[in-house]
């Protein structure tokens, strides 16, 4: 078997002397890092070195990409690739001691450098499911057009669900007859139509860059963000750029959620600093859930996991929100499996796509054990034995196939994380199969299947890729043989809080205790730069 290529050494092997360096921060980088702590790389460096010499791959001239770390120590002193002052324009920047590529030391000042321009127009909000997040947004909005109707607005979150979600919320915080709204401030709620930061910041096709930007910024009076857990340092740092000093940022989410899938966890560095001078009276923690009750269920158990600590499964033990399953029961895995016969059977396709988002099943890998290939194949055998007419296939389209979204696609105007349903139609040229997607707006979309090129099947996804998703139940499969470096608290509190009404979480009780001690740590010198003078 030939062996796959090294994109780190690759990338390394341009800066002579600097490998170590080099290839460190390109893997850091890749494990969703925006910078490596010097310190603690210099006592990792024996152990990564002992473990790529016990490899039979292993070359000896390979070294200089493991060296001694008194040897990375220089290699972190200013010189021909490593400036200390961040305004030279080379490779590497050293600051507090961490080591930045450029690129990413540069989002993360203009990160800081952009909060500090927007002043008291810079307001988050972060709070777990249900405590209110986008109702405190919304009532700002209606004081905001009481007071000038003409007021510009605009929704953006990170993918087209959220998108649709926060739609939802602010409609139903307008439809509800209990907050008294004047029939225009009505109107203007309602007309408010989110989109994906993408969409918002001007995408420009085969560019890292967007029409939005520090020379044209967005013209609006108010911009609201949410899911921005989700957003990493790289977009972060161009939305701010092109917010406007004059326009109020709201950023909203769940600061104990998983980071983005990117480089960066900007949100939950920014929450942690939040008594930080310049954050200082800008980050509003919302605590109570409207949702769950705190002592009970889905609420208690996620305030548990998230503070990496679970007093008992048997005191779960009974409770009809949340099912912890240490035997892997095949009857329940069935029972929940089975919920998906109602968008099938369902004719009317507006119903169908709601029926769909009823359950879901989460997995943390894509591949092997208890992944989101194995689950998805099993649910499609259980659902062909019981429902006449279902006959699901390995490869290619079939009826009522559901399907989400791997990439934008902005012709057709479809993005990633996007769920569908796949249905036959009849039409001059005979039976044809199309692609339902619901809108942001709540209307439907419908697309020829053959159009669709980036796609899979959807009865499990991935915990990341639900982010921004809600579910009235959810079946949360922990493995034991896979995923071990992915099994964090945060994952897990991310896949149980994506339910509305139930979970059902299978796991061995070994692993579940492995996955609340562990917690995701990632390198940020926002933190420190934040909480340190004249950075």
């Amino acid at each position: 078997m030939k062996e796959s290529i090294d994109v780190h050494k690759v990338f390394a092997e341009y800066f002579k002397g600097y490998e170590t360096l080099a290839y460190g921060l390109s893997v850091k980088l890749s494990e969703g890092n925006m910078c490596l702590d010097i310190d603690e790389y210099k006592t990792e460096l024996p152990h990564r070195l002992k473990e790529q010499k016990s490899k039979e791959s292993f070359n000896e001239k390979d070294s200089v990409f493991w060296a001694q770390p008194e040897d990375f120590e220089k290699q972190c002193e200013e010189g021909i690739y490593v400036t200390h002052s961040g305004f030279e324009l080379k490779p590497f920047v050293i600051q507090n001691g961490q080591a930045y590529l450029h690129r990413y030391f540069q989002y993360e000042t203009w990160i800081i450098e952009n909060i500090r321009r927007l002043g008291n127009n810079f307001r988050i909000i972060t709070g777990g499911p249900g405590t209110g997040k986008t109702f405190g947004v919304s009532t700002n909005l209606v004081k905001l057009f009481t007071e000038n109707i003409d007021l510009k607005v605009a929704l953006a979150a990170p993918t087209g669900k959220a998108a649709a979600r926060m739609n939802e919320s602010i409609t139903r915080f307008a439809e509800d007859p209990q907050n008294s709204i004047d029939e225009a401030v009505h109107t203007r709620l309602t007309g408010l139509k989110a989109q994906t930061i993408h969409r918002l910041l001007g995408y420009i096709s085969d560019s890292v860059f967007f029409r939005h930007n520090e020379k044209n910024r967005l013209p609006y009076d108010v911009v609201i963000i949410d899911e921005c857990s989700m957003v990493d340092g790289a977009m972060m740092a161009k939305l701010l750029n092109a917010i406007d000093k004059h326009t109020i940022l709201y950023l909203l989410g769940d600061k104990d959620q998983l980071a983005s899938v990117e480089a960066g966890s900007v949100f939950g560095d920014l929450c942690r600093v939040k008594e930080s001078e310049l954050l200082k009276g800008k980050v509003e923690v919302k605590t109570k859930s409207w949702r769950f009750e705190p002592d009970k269920g889905i609420g208690k158990f996620s305030h548990e996991v998230i503070g990496g600590n679970i007093a008992s499964i048997d005191s779960y033990a009974g409770n009809e929100q949340l099912i912890i399953d240490t035997t892997f029961s095949k009857e329940l895995f069935e029972q929940y499996a089975l919920l998906y016969r109602e968008y099938i059977l369902e004719e009317d396709i507006k119903s169908a796509l709601q029926k769909l988002n009823r359950i879901r099943f989460l997995c943390v890998t894509r591949e092997n054990d208890l992944s989101v290939s194995q689950v998805n194949q099993q649910i499609q055998y259980l659902l062909s034995t019981r429902i006449e007419g279902f006959k699901p296939k390995s490869e290619g389209f079939y009826h009522n196939q559901p399907i989400i979204i791997t990439q934008n696609d902005y012709q057709l105007g479809i993005f990633n994380g996007d769920v569908g349903i796949i249905r036959k139609e009849k039409t001059n040229n005979g039976e044809v199969l199309f692609a339902f997607f619901e809108t942001s707006d709540g209307e439907t979309k419908k697309i020829q299947a053959g159009y669709l090129n980036n796609y899979e099947s959807v009865f499990a996804m991935t915990i990341h890729k639900s982010q921004g998703s809600e579910f009235d139940n959810v079946v949360v499969l922990l493995p034991e043989k896979q995923g071990g470096k992915l099994l964090t608290r945060e994952l897990l509190y991310t896949g149980v809080t994506r339910a509305r009404k139930k979970v059902l979480l299978q796991t061995s009780l070994q692993v579940l205790e492995k996955c609340v001690e562990r917690s995701v740590s990632r390198a940020s010198g926002l933190e420190k730069r934040l909480t340190t003078p004249n950075n």
